[in-house]
């Protein structure tokens, strides 16, 4: 910690960082160190109070002196810390699962699409749809989209009974092909 005091913190472009925000950091240390103890790594502590100088700095840049500057800087230690320690989480994990083969990995997982029964659900689906005229695949599409028959029927230029004519003729015609496709599959 005593290399953080002594240490000059620099900006993006290595600049020393303005005392003033150094200072504000400085008397954050102790807090951060009861909040994030897991943070020992003294090269660790000094890169995550030299990304939140940096940050202070751009903002003051961009924006003018901070009017809380306490503030700002304890919210981005925080976010960087936790940053930190989210990565760390991930890099353990990933590296975990890398040890495994990934055929391995693979075998373990379940099939949620593309089962046999699906995809030949939407083989039927299609052979179905290739034999609508254009005027029942608009009708088809429509009502599939959730429209109600007044809403397809505005869109078509027709009344709803009409629609509701088309969508009986609709099912018709379906239980026709899937009756004498199950027959022959």
């Amino acid at each position: 910690m005593e290399q953080l005091q002594k240490l000059e913190l620099l900006d993006e472009n290595g600049r020393p960082i303005d005392r003033r925000i150094i200072a504000t950091l400085r008397k954050l240390l102790s807090r951060f160190r009861r909040q994030f103890p897991t943070i020992r790594d003294e090269v660790e502590l000094i890169e995550v109070f030299e990304q939140a100088g940096q940050g202070m700095a751009r903002h003051e840049r961009e924006s003018g002196i901070l009017e809380k500057p306490f503030g700002y800087a304890w919210t981005a230690l925080q976010t960087i810390a936790i940053s930190k320690l989210r990565g760390r989480s991930i890099e353990f994990h990933r590296s975990r699962a890398e040890a495994r083969s990934s055929s391995e990995m693979v075998a373990h997982l379940r099939a949620s699409d593309g089962t046999p029964e699906q995809i030949e659900r939407q083989v039927l689906l299609q052979e179905l749809r290739a034999q609508l005229t254009p005027d029942e695949e608009f009708v088809y599409a429509n009502k599939l989209a959730g429209y109600s028959s007044e809403e397809i029927g505005r869109l078509r230029g027709s009344s709803a009974a009409a629609v509701d004519v088309l969508l009986s003729r609709l099912r018709k015609k379906l239980r026709a092909f899937v009756n004498n496709n199950g027959k022959t599959g």
